[in-house]
């Protein structure tokens, strides 16, 4: 069974996911929606088409580890999301992956696109948790 990490936006949801044994991850796509329903929808048949056991949902909290705007969001979505899915569902320290992304992009000579750093914000995640774990829990 692989992870999964989301990157919640608004409008644009960066996904990430692992390999089956949960050892290396990988950006994996980037979803345009335009309601957290639609959110579901999708990641529910991303989570069936993919054989994933647990979704991490980053929650970007603020440098002193506070809730930020979007948090309320994303405490909603993850309600919402757990009443929906029948695996894991973790919420996850996310704070500065974007920006990290965003560096990472620059410092190799790619070109910004705001979906492609959506998608290693999440890969990004997706190797914290990774990392802190001693073995895969799924």
């Amino acid at each position: 069974m692989r992870i999964m990490a989301v990157d919640y936006g608004r409008k644009r949801v960066g996904i990430a996911i692992t390999d089956p044994l949960c050892v290396i991850s990988q950006p994996f796509l980037t979803l345009n929606v335009s309601s957290d329903k639609e959110l579901i929808i999708r990641l529910k048949c991303l989570i069936k088409e993919n054989q994933v056991g647990c979704i991490l949902i980053g929650n970007p909290l603020s440098h002193k580890g506070e809730a930020t705007e979007i948090s309320k969001d994303i405490q909603r979505f993850l309600k919402r999301l757990k009443k929906s899915v029948d695996i894991e569902v973790i919420l996850w320290d996310e704070r500065f992956t974007s920006k990290y992304a965003l560096n990472l992009l620059k410092s190799h000579g790619f070109k910004y696109k705001r979906q492609k750093v959506d998608e290693i914000a999440a890969c990004i995640m997706l190797d914290e948790y990774l990392k802190s774990q001693p073995i895969c829990p799924v």
